[in-house]
């Protein structure tokens, strides 16, 4: 039997262990099927809304890149006036693509096998975390425990919820499957098994390739299990061999993502401050234990609902302090990551360095990695008869006690599911009645909604409308995100603070509400060639643009404007360019003349035949730079993306 490990007297009969399987099974099941009903997956229409509308057109542009030129990336012509696509921004992505192609070179729908991803990341939770708390040394019972309390932590904790809602899936998802490789270490160090050294090196890898930030949540817990074992405590040294295993699992998480890594490190110049989104403080810890939201660009724009995280928390501690009396080794590694997310959690954004990781998110995998620890306590408070030796009084208070425990529980639990809520009584007058039965102003169930005909009415418009030799710009993110996956579209939009210099070239990044005046506005549309702009949260100043806009269409919430210009994609030179991904062709242009595209340069791009490229000043906004080929030049040329 493992050291720390301690097997129960009378272990639970295997009938009532498989019932208690089955009952956390169905349950998370309806959970599942309330918050993701089959419609919004098992089809062929990938998952929509806010995030994911990004991650589609990121996975999209990988699997054409990979289709087409066995690359992850490419120069998209579709965003921004040619940007690169598969480079530093979805670095949080990249398993998510590789999954979706996979799947799809199977034989899968392209829609379905990126569906699949979220699909397994809602019900991979079970089975990883109570392997992992197995692996940990934790019997069946409580393992059961641990996985049942991931399950109400996944769907009842409004962070994780938040996450999976709003399509940080491939975050959530990491959050918890970094117990697994954590757990494959530990059991490593302790038997020198060299299966469990290969799944410790497999896991490691995979679980940074599903996410990166998997480095921060892993760091400093099995560091402090490496350096314990290279000092001999707790066990045998590591010796020769053990070191080199350990190099080989770093570097087998190197090969793993060493491929996407070795790119964005290519393209690693353009890349922009990203301290926006979940920049928390200590007020966050007094808010988050009254439920508060301070900040819906830290903890999401949803109710702070984190009764659940605080109770597995508080019962994670007891574990923590009795593992530490006991001197059992699980301590060190849970110790470890709890203090190193707590940190990170609530005094990260402190640090310019790590306000760029989005600090708050990492209450997420705090909250995983409670689960084990709190399952060990309840399972030693059971164990050692711990209510049995209470006196009347003491178990009176923690009866009285358990009452608002329950209660606010059960509120949590019902945030997310406001359909069983009793509808309120109207007032005798028929007046308005801005709240529901919980006392809040209503609120989203935050359930996943099948698309509908509606979903691409816009994306039909857009279509009908485009020739080619025009852009789009879109105000509202997700929508720009979207134009560019449904349609072959030229957009400038799409996700306000992408970590890329290219995003300059958004008016909306450039101007709050994109407020300027008409001849900056007619200027900028001149510089990028837009022909048309689509507002959707309608500001009134755009009505008023008569001189340099015209009202040629609604559909739905989106407002359509035509520009009063004529929009060139040839600055300068004469001739027209098609473009498609990796590719501009430009066809009838004066080769005495010097000829300037309106499409960012990159130093990838190559011109045949015999030209060359340089680039060439824009704006005071975009550093970036056009492309510009000098005379002479042939009157039909091509620009490619040559792939070092």
């Amino acid at each position: 039997m493992m050291p720390g490990v301690t097997e129960p007297t009378k272990p639970p009969r295997r009938g009532a262990f498989a019932l208690a399987v089955a009952v956390l099974l169905g349950v998370h099941m309806l959970c599942f099927l309330h918050f993701m009903p089959t419609a919004v997956w098992w089809t062929d229409q990938p998952i929509l809304g806010v995030d994911y509308e990004t991650h589609v057109a990121q996975v999209w542009r990988a699997i054409e890149g990979l289709d087409g030129w066995g690359r992850s990336w490419v120069y998209d012509v579709r965003l921004l006036a040619g940007s690169p696509a598969g480079v530093i921004f979805d670095a949080d992505n990249k398993g998510w693509e590789v999954w979706t192609w996979a799947l799809h070179r199977l034989g899968v729908p392209q829609a379905l096998a990126f569906n699949l991803f979220a699909v397994a990341a809602h019900w991979l939770v079970l089975p990883v975390v109570f392997l992992s708390a197995r692996l940990f040394g934790l019997t069946r019972a409580p393992a059961l425990a641990a996985t049942a309390m991931a399950s109400l932590l996944w769907y009842f904790d409004s962070f994780a919820h938040w996450c999976w809602w709003v399509g940080m899936t491939a975050y959530a998802f990491a959050s918890y499957l970094c117990l697994l490789p954590l757990a494959l270490f530990y059991r490593w160090l302790r038997t020198r098994s060299p299966w469990l050294a290969l799944a410790a090196g497999l896991s490691l890898g995979l679980v940074h390739l599903v996410h990166p930030y998997s480095f921060f949540i892993l760091a400093a817990p099995m560091l402090a299990l490496y350096i314990r074992a290279a000092r001999g405590r707790g066990g045998a040294a590591l010796g020769v061999r053990g070191h080199l295993t350990v190099l080989l699992m770093v570097a087998a998480t190197l090969a793993i993502n060493g491929w996407w890594l070795a790119v964005s490190l290519r393209f690693w110049h353009y890349i922009l401050d990203s301290g926006y989104f979940g920049l928390s403080g200590l007020p966050f810890v007094l808010a988050d234990f009254l439920g508060l939201t301070l900040d819906s660009a830290t903890s999401g724009m949803i109710g702070t609902r984190t009764g659940f995280r605080l109770l597995f928390l508080a019962t994670c501690a007891i574990g923590l302090v009795l593992w530490r009396r006991e001197r059992d080794p699980r301590a060190l590694p849970f110790i470890a990551a709890v203090l190193t997310l707590l940190a990170l959690s609530y005094l990260g954004a402190y640090a310019w360095i790590f306000r760029q990781i989005q600090p708050y998110r990492h209450v997420l995998p705090l909250g995983f990695f409670a689960l084990i620890p709190a399952a060990a306590a309840i399972d030693a408070a059971i164990r050692r008869g711990a209510l049995r030796g209470l006196a009347i009084g003491p178990k009176l208070a923690l009866a009285l006690l358990a009452v608002p425990a329950a209660q606010h529980l059960i509120s949590d639990v019902l945030y997310f599911t406001p359909s069983l809520l009793p509808k309120i009584a109207p007032l005798y007058n028929n007046a308005w009645q801005p709240i529901t039965s919980q006392g809040f102003p209503a609120q989203p169930d935050y359930r996943h909604r099948a698309v509908t005909p509606e979903h691409g009415a816009l994306a039909e418009w857009v279509r009908a409308h485009d020739d080619g030799q025009s852009r789009f710009l879109v105000e509202e993110p997700s929508l720009g995100e979207q134009l560019t996956w449904r349609t072959d579209a030229q957009v400038i939009g799409g996700f306000l603070y992408r970590n890329l210099e290219h995003s300059s070239a958004n008016l909306f990044r450039r101007r709050k509400e994109g407020v300027a005046g008409d001849d900056e506005l007619r200027a900028y549309f001149e510089t990028y060639a837009v022909g048309h702009v689509i507002i959707t949260n309608k500001v009134k100043s755009w009505e008023r643009r008569t001189e340099v806009l015209e009202p040629v269409a609604t559909i739905g919430p989106h407002h359509i404007f035509r520009t009063k210009i004529s929009p060139q994609l040839v600055a300068e030179g004469g001739g027209r360019v098609a473009a498609s991904t990796n590719l501009l062709q430009v066809t009838g242009s004066e080769p005495d003349r010097d000829l300037v595209l309106r499409y960012h340069w990159m130093e990838t791009l190559q011109c045949v035949p015999d030209c060359e490229l340089r680039r060439v000043r824009i704006d005071n906004f975009d550093p970036v730079g056009f492309i510009k080929i000098p005379a002479p030049h042939p009157a039909d040329l091509e620009v490619r993306n040559a792939y070092p």
